[in-house]
């Protein structure tokens, strides 16, 4: 007998759609959840100023793509220095040690995740009234990402490196 798996349900989110979140410096739009994907992947669409940066970190079970749309970021992966603007793709498997930031003055980027991966996302950010920049934008807090990040298997090797 053929297993059944629960495929989601058919989705569309249009440009101006989606569920806005602030937090991790920047406007966090979550286009195609986790459920919606009937637990295949997430989809979130991110929007970050100029200077905005992750700690080094690694997530051993989860997988992110990156897609940028507009504007330039800075990733290191693996001790590289990888620069990508808009049409490139960088795709990292679960446990690759990297960390990004954002060198044009806004970016705007997809995150294709491994869906627990969202849950990570979700506990840095808090609902946004509106698809805006929040008031903190470009400041990370890390006295909210590392305890995140232990309850959801992200690990915070440093603060922002130097590229």
């Amino acid at each position: 007998m053929k297993e059944q798996h629960d495929a989601g349900v058919p989705t569309v989110s249009l440009a101006d759609e989606g569920e806005p979140l602030w937090g991790l410096g920047g406007l966090w739009i979550v286009r195609v959840g986790a459920r919606q994907t009937g637990g295949s992947f997430s989809l979130l669409e991110v929007r970050m100023i100029r200077g905005c940066a992750t700690p080094l970190h690694r997530h051993d079970e989860d997988d992110e793509t990156f897609v940028v749309l507009e504007g330039q970021l800075a990733l290191l992966v693996r001790d590289e220095r990888v620069d990508a603007g808009p049409g490139d793709v960088v795709h990292l498997p679960g446990g690759e040690v990297h960390a990004w930031r954002i060198e044009s003055d806004e970016a705007r980027f997809l995150i294709i995740a491994t869906p627990q991966h969202e849950d990570f996302y979700r506990d840095c950010c808090t609902p946004a009234p509106s698809v805006s920049q929040p008031p903190d934008a470009g400041q990370i807090d890390l006295s909210i990402i590392v305890p995140a990040g232990q309850r959801h298997g992200v690990e915070i090797l440093s603060p922002p490196p130097a590229y």
